[in-house]
């Protein structure tokens, strides 16, 4: 039931980043489908202790792949249909948690216990955006390349 709840809450974000980002109507449809793959994807790998960052690229790579689906059916671009399905799978709360370990180091002076739990938070939200990013550019790769590989 959780996993069920956390995909709706997903496609909820999506909703709203589609009418931030204005995306006509009949395109939200497939935006909301491929947060609930994509994320759902992501969600199950972590459930099952896959590490997060692995989770997340592949997570980014499917929503990535049904983008392509989507825009060649539609025939829009990708770009329209794929940036409003990830935005949920940003490390917001690791990226807030080292920023508050800073301001701690800051206001408390420097420790090692927060030094170290702030570029633990640090790493792990560069680590994720970088998977994200990795899983978005990997059909890109694969279906819009121009040029022979060898």
């Amino acid at each position: 039931m959780w996993f069920v709840e956390t995909v709706v809450l997903s496609c909820i974000i999506t909703l709203g980043w589609t009418l931030m980002f204005t995306v006509p109507k009949r395109y939200i449809l497939p935006c909301l489908l491929m947060t609930a793959f994509g994320f759902g994807l992501k969600t199950a790998l972590v459930y099952y202790e896959v590490h997060l960052v692995i989770a997340s690229f592949f997570g980014a790579m499917l929503a990535s792949f049904l983008g392509v689906y989507f825009s060649k059916k539609y025939t829009l671009t990708p770009k329209a249909l794929i940036s409003p399905s990830v935005i949920c799978m940003m490390p917001g709360i690791a990226a807030y948690k080292a920023m508050v370990s800073m301001v701690q180091i800051g206001y408390f002076g420097y420790s090692d216990a927060l030094f170290s739990q702030m570029m633990g938070y640090l790493f792990e939200a560069l680590f994720v955006t970088s998977a994200l990013v990795l899983g978005l550019s990997i059909p890109g790769l694969l279906f819009y390349r121009r040029r022979a590989i060898v």
